[in-house]
């Protein structure tokens, strides 16, 4: 026997805070009706105390779902491997798509867990460096924890370090056995670089990317102000979609643009269709028998026992 949804366990102070509570509150009521002269029987207060303290607990362990496992069954599943690489630099703080780049690039990548199906997906934002944010899973809900916590406060600085990011995919996915690599890069562009195009071509590596602000740029946001550069001009940040749309090009992938006018992510989706699932994974699949119910109505015959049990107050008589 196991419990299938311990995130309720924090309920389980429930029964000993209503323990607490009915016993202070009968404490008071003892007092009250002793000053009056009155006097309750003392098995009234404990029927009442037990019987909705035990229905609260019945109903808590109800909540942790109780359940045994029954079968299981090993499944073989199809499915494409996708690494996202995320650019985090500052020039991602840009406001040209709303609230900024990089917020409209968290958007972006929601939608598109939403719209896989059994693929694999990971992270990898990239700045002045690059690291595995989440390794490849099929777990949208632990991808989308990872997509909130990419905030400002990862960006260690302007610099783009592409090239990093692509390097980290390439060995993850070679450390996995896979052979087709694919790599999404939700990016403003930032420098051209013949290196990056040179790498993911050597190595096999197809290219999409996201380009994520405008041809007209907007400032940068920085401590005072803009940023500026070293002549005291503020810095005008533009997307470079060239770039990115020759790597994607190059590699057989394809180049779509985010903004507050453009949505590329369907487009990107559809395009994704048509990759290879070849890549196949063994997972287990498991069936409980759920036995919530008999906690549940044991706590529900108890809690009722407790708040209809009365008792006579009867006259305090002294010798």
């Amino acid at each position: 026997m196991e419990f299938g949804n311990l995130s309720s366990k924090i309920y389980v102070i429930i029964p000993f805070l209503i323990l607490f509570l009915m016993g202070y509150g009968m404490n008071k009521r003892k007092n009250i009706l002793r000053k009056l002269g009155f006097i309750e029987k003392k098995w009234v207060k404990i029927i009442k105390i037990l019987g909705m303290s035990l229905g609260s607990l019945f109903v808590v362990i109800s909540l942790l779902s109780p359940q045994k496992l029954k079968e299981s069954e090993k499944i073989e599943v199809e499915g494409a491997n996708l690494y996202v690489l995320i650019d985090i630099s500052r020039s991602m703080m840009a406001k040209d798509n709303y609230p900024n780049r990089l917020e409209g690039a968290k958007r972006s990548i929601k939608e598109i867990l939403i719209g896989l199906k059994g693929d694999r997906i990971g992270f990898i934002p990239f700045s002045d460096s690059a690291y595995i944010q989440m390794p490849l899973t099929d777990d949208y809900f632990m991808a989308n924890s990872y997509v909130d916590v990419i905030d400002g406060e990862l960006i260690s600085g302007g610099g783009t370090e592409l090239l990093e990011g692509l390097q980290l995919a390439e060995k993850s996915f070679e450390e996995s056995g896979i052979k087709e690599k694919n790599v999404l890069i939700v990016s403003d562009g930032g420098e051209y670089s013949e290196q990056v195009i040179k790498f993911s071509k050597d190595n096999g590596i197809k290219v999409y990317a996201l380009g994520v602000g405008t041809e007209e740029g907007s400032v940068i946001p920085g401590t005072n102000g803009f940023i500026k550069d070293e002549n005291g001009n503020v810095v005008i940040s533009k997307l470079n979609g060239n770039f990115l749309k020759k790597l994607s090009e190059s590699t057989g992938g394809t180049y779509h643009e985010v903004n507050n006018l453009k949505d590329g992510v369907s487009d990107f989706l559809k395009d994704i269709k048509g990759l290879s699932r070849r890549n196949t994974r063994e997972e287990e699949i498991k069936i409980y028998e759920k036995y919530y119910q008999y906690p549940l109505i044991i706590g529900i015959i108890f809690i009722l026992i407790g708040y209809f049990t009365r008792g006579k107050i009867r006259e305090e008589k002294y010798d």
